[in-house]
C-alpha cells in the first residue's frame, strides 16, 4: 500500500512538474496581416532587408531598395501574434539591426479587416515597424 502511494504520488509530482514547465503559446490577436511594406527614406540605397520573427522563423524581405523608395509584398493573411521580431538591413556595407521588439496595435485596428506591416528605415542605422490598415 506504501509503495502504491508513494508511486502514485510520485506521478502526480512529475505530471505537474511537466505541465508547469510548458510554455504558454501566444494567442491570435484577431489582425490578419496580409502584407508587407518596406520604406528607405534615407538618401542611399539599402540592402537584404529582413524582418525575422525568431518566435516562429517566419520572414520577409526584400534585396535591394533604392534611396527614398519602398519594397512591398502580399501573401494570404496571417493571425498576428504579437511575438518579438527582428529588422536587419546592410547600409553602406555595415550591418544594421534593430535587436528584438514588439510591434504594438496602436488600439484603432479592426479585427479580421486587412492589415499591412510598414516597416521604415528612417535614419542612419535606425529603422521601425508599424501595424497599419
Amino acid at each position: 500500500m506504501i509503495g502504491r502511494t508513494y508511486g502514485l504520488f510520485l506521478l502526480l509530482t512529475i505530471l505537474a512538474a511537466c505541465a508547469g514547465s510548458q510554455e504558454k503559446k501566444p494567442k491570435p490577436t484577431g489582425i490578419i496581416i496580409d502584407g508587407v511594406t518596406i520604406r528607405n527614406q534615407l538618401a542611399y540605397p539599402v540592402r537584404d532587408v529582413q524582418l525575422l520573427v525568431p518566435a516562429t522563423g517566419n520572414f520577409v524581405g526584400c534585396g535591394l531598395i533604392m534611396a527614398r523608395s519602398d519594397c512591398a509584398t502580399e501573401f494570404p493573411g496571417r493571425d498576428y501574434f504579437a511575438n518579438a521580431a527582428v529588422i536587419t538591413w546592410i547600409e553602406r556595407d555595415q550591418p544594421q539591426t534593430t535587436g528584438e521588439f514588439k510591434i504594438t496595435n496602436p488600439g484603432d485596428l479592426v479585427p479580421g479587416k486587412s492589415t499591412r506591416l510598414e516597416i521604415i528605415i528612417f535614419n542612419q542605422g535606425q529603422a521601425g515597424a508599424q501595424l497599419i490598415q
